[in-house]
């Protein structure tokens, strides 16, 4: 499909303001889109063009509060990105800090799910993408609480997905493995980092905007039959 296929669509994009976030955004916009932009910042950008919104999924009543923004708004496409990590061994697992990171990773999306469905149903179609995971497919040493939100957002949205298909409403998962965002590179020597794309079949690691390609086509009108879907975007890690 050529031109703007996202012309006089709405969207709303949350943990837009850099890595995987940022480039789904700018993605969606460059397909025509017109983009409500989140971040946790009052200062935090937006790509060129959107609309921004500072919010903290990690505050219940915050979360709320954009969330009845957003339904006024009826988004006809609703990107839930915004998520945290806390890597700690099982023994280690703080019962906050786990509530904490399931409230961003599982909770907000279900809430803002919640609020644009009344509009979506209304106008006969709407899309729902829920950035999951390869960690809620497999998991490993130190990922459990991530794992469990990831793992549990996919649930989620199979269940969504079994109701509002038949109103022209999809919603998927789309399951990265690992990218190559500056948050990562952060956390890893060059070496490790170099060892990490060599894990991959593909031998790399993938770049957000590959990532933000799948997002826009399970997006956009092209996508007329996936709907319940984790789909994994990993360069073949999880087969190996």
């Amino acid at each position: 499909m050529t031109g703007k296929p996202l012309a006089g669509r709405r969207a709303a994009v949350t943990g837009a303001t850099r890595g995987i976030g940022h480039a789904i955004a700018a993605r969606l916009r460059e397909d025509g889109a017109d983009i409500l932009a989140t971040g946790t910042r009052p200062d935090g950008e937006a790509p060129e063009g959107c609309d921004y919104a500072a919010v903290d999924f990690g505050d219940l009543a915050a979360t709320e509060a954009f969330a009845a923004r957003l339904g006024s708004l009826a988004p006809d496409i609703l990107v839930n990105n915004a998520g945290v990590s806390d890597p700690q061994a099982f023994a280690g697992i703080g019962t906050e800090e786990f509530a904490r990171v399931h409230q961003i990773n599982l909770t907000a999306p279900m809430i803002l799910c919640r609020a644009v469905l009344p509009g979506m149903r209304a106008a006969g179609w709407g899309r729902i993408v829920n950035i999951s995971s390869v960690w809620g497919a497999i998991s490993k040493t130190g990922r459990a609480t991530y794992s469990a939100t990831k793992s549990g957002l996919n649930g989620l949205t199979a269940g969504l997905a079994a109701e509002v298909a038949a109103d022209g409403v999809l919603a998927n998962c789309v399951s990265p493995g690992g990218v190559d965002t500056e948050l990562l590179r952060g956390v890893y020597t060059e070496e490790q980092f170099a060892k990490l794309g060599r894990s991959v079949p593909i031998g790399r690691l993938a770049q957000p905007e590959e990532i933000a390609a799948l997002v826009a086509w399970m997006a956009g009108p092209e996508n007329t039959y996936i709907s319940g879907q984790a789909i994994l975007i990993d360069g073949g890690f999880s087969m190996v």
